[in-house]
């Protein structure tokens, strides 16, 4: 293979980054990097530039330079709520530990605490759409009563203290406030296959179940409809996560859009009559919205990895990422369907150095194994190639620029970067097959895509390496423990290697959660050490 020049990595990092959340935390926390004002004129984002610090900004919906709206010195600006009355809510945590606390900048300007208690180890979850419709609360989750639990809390922008409005023992997650304000959508979060939907009174904090519990069925909570009806992204007798308006009373559903592929995210405006979503077709997205009776459609030509609507329902804000393009923050104007780029990272390469991958499907015995495999451009065969497995494993490899994947492909070396049973995107039953079974049917994926890169006639197969982080660690450190005979190199990026220590240290409001993922302890502990990629060490 003929020489190929050599970048630097940090050619590869974008000059700042937008802030990003993961689609299984957008989704389940209704977390958001992104909000619009009362008015939809401003857009305010959480980004690094600057400091290198996430923070957040604003910036006219029309164009312009932004500014900083919301800095904390020693924190990092997590995600944000605008509320009618024009209070920006911020989430920010110290040291990269997850304890957020809660913050507001008033429109006169000054910023204030709204939920802190920095000496704790209180975590807060702010929903995009927690302010209330008249903007003089905000509802959100809090462990502060019990650590194993989420509460809901309500907090008054203006100040004056704090209200639990739900204890319960679980995970509960706002999903937005009735347009009248005196009902609050929550969903019940068991695992990452199983929610439930509650809807609150607000004042006298009476909650009613208003979907049928069913192990391994979804219920994601996304605003309320104009007619007293919520929006839910759900799977109940279905494979693929639909949208539908679901009536609180009486249970009826009505499936509004239900395609082949996942829905992935969803808002509903303040006033209920403007819906948008998005649709995660093998990886690519495409945003849909009803407005007066009438859907249309927007090819992102990418991903959509944030969505929000505006109070009024007039614009839409979503993060936008490609394989040959930065971060982007564009707003839709769902009236004329014109959509736009407000915000993007700058870089240190054109797209015209990067490579779109090819979507592959590659026989692995327990069903095709979709794979996103990356060429590099300046390379002959065979080359080098590097097996990627995703984190979660409840996620999804996306096309979408990753700048070690890129630097790796400027060195002439090939990616392949499987979805492998246990990811999103792929129906239920796909997501599922990995519950209580890491370092099994994951493995049998893993070996079906190595013996695939080791029959191309493309890839070098005595230069074959693997690379992932968190479940892609695990990953990692089991191709490595299992076949060691295949790879080069390997790095594990924070990848577990111990099952069982796993579990014995895992934060408490998580351990419900690790039971049904991965194992319970003392009864599972057998099969755990087995799994564990440290047993074959």
């Amino acid at each position: 293979m003929p020489a190929v020049p050599y970048r630097p990595l940090a050619d590869f990092r974008p000059r700042e980054r937008l802030a990003a959340v993961p689609h299984t935390t957008r989704r389940f926390a209704c977390r958001s990097v992104l909000a619009l004002s009362p008015d939809a004129r401003a857009l305010a984002f959480v980004s690094d530039q600057g400091s290198g610090t996430f923070e957040a900004w604003t910036a006219p919906r029309a164009g312009g330079a932004p500014s900083r709206a919301l800095s904390l010195e020693g924190g990092a600006v997590r995600s944000l709520c605008w509320t009618a009355s024009g209070e920006l809510v911020g989430a920010a945590d110290r040291g990269g530990t997850e304890l957020h606390q809660l913050y507001v900048r008033h429109p006169d300007g000054p910023v204030a605490p709204l939920s802190v208690d920095p000496q704790s180890k209180v975590q807060r979850l702010l929903s995009w759409n927690a302010a209330s419709p008249d903007g003089r609360t905000v509802a959100f989750s809090s462990n502060a009563r019990a650590t194993t639990d989420m509460d809901i809390v309500l907090a008054a922008t203006a100040g004056g203290g704090e209200r639990i409005l739900l204890a319960a023992p679980a995970w509960h997650v706002v999903g937005g406030w009735s347009p009248q304000g005196d009902a609050l959508l929550v969903m019940r979060v068991l695992d990452n296959t199983t929610q439930d939907l509650l809807v609150v009174d607000v004042a006298s904090g009476s909650a009613r179940e208003v979907t049928r519990h069913r192990d391994d069925t979804q219920h994601v909570g996304a605003g309320w409809l104009a007619d007293g009806r919520v929006l839910e992204i759900t799977d109940e007798e279905s494979e693929h996560l639909y949208l539908a308006a679901l009536d609180p009373r009486s249970g009826a559903r009505e499936r509004i859009d239900a395609p082949e592929w996942d829905i992935e995210l969803a808002a509903s405006s303040a006033d209920g009559r403007v819906q948008i979503w998005s649709v995660n077709a093998d990886g690519y997205s495409k945003l849909c919205w009803r407005r007066d009776g009438r859907v249309r459609e927007h090819d992102l030509r990418g991903v959509c990895n944030d969505l929000i609507l505006s109070s009024d329902g007039s614009h839409a804000a979503f993060v936008r990422l490609g394989a040959r393009d930065p971060w982007q923050i564009g707003v839709l104007d769902t009236r004329t369907g014109e959509a736009r780029t407000v915000v993007t990272t700058t870089r240190a390469v054109t797209p015209e150095e990067l490579v779109d991958p090819d979507l592959v499907r590659i026989p692995g015995p327990d069903g095709p194994i979709p794979c996103f495999v990356y060429r590099p451009r300046r390379a002959s065969a065979p080359m080098p190639a590097v097996l990627v497995p995703h984190g979660g494993p409840e996620g999804q490899s996306r096309p979408a620029l990753v700048p070690v994947d890129m630097a790796l492909l400027q060195r002439g070396i090939a990616l392949v970067v499987p979805n492998i049973h246990g990811s999103t995107g792929y129906g239920r039953a796909w997501q599922a097959a990995i519950h209580k079974d890491w370092g099994g049917i994951d493995l049998r994926d893993l070996r079906a895509v190595t013996e695939w890169m080791r029959a191309r006639p493309d890839f070098d197969r005595d230069r074959l390496a693997v690379y992932g982080g968190s479940y892609g660690g695990f990953a990692t450190l089991t191709c490595v423990t299992q076949l060691p005979e295949i790879w080069r190199c390997a790095v594990d990026v924070f990848g577990v290697a111990n099952l069982v220590t796993m579990l014995e240290n895992s934060q408490p409001n998580w351990r419900r959660f690790l039971d049904r993922w991965i194992g319970k302890l003392p009864d599972d502990r057998e099969k755990l050490v087995a799994r564990s990629p440290i047993t074959y060490v």
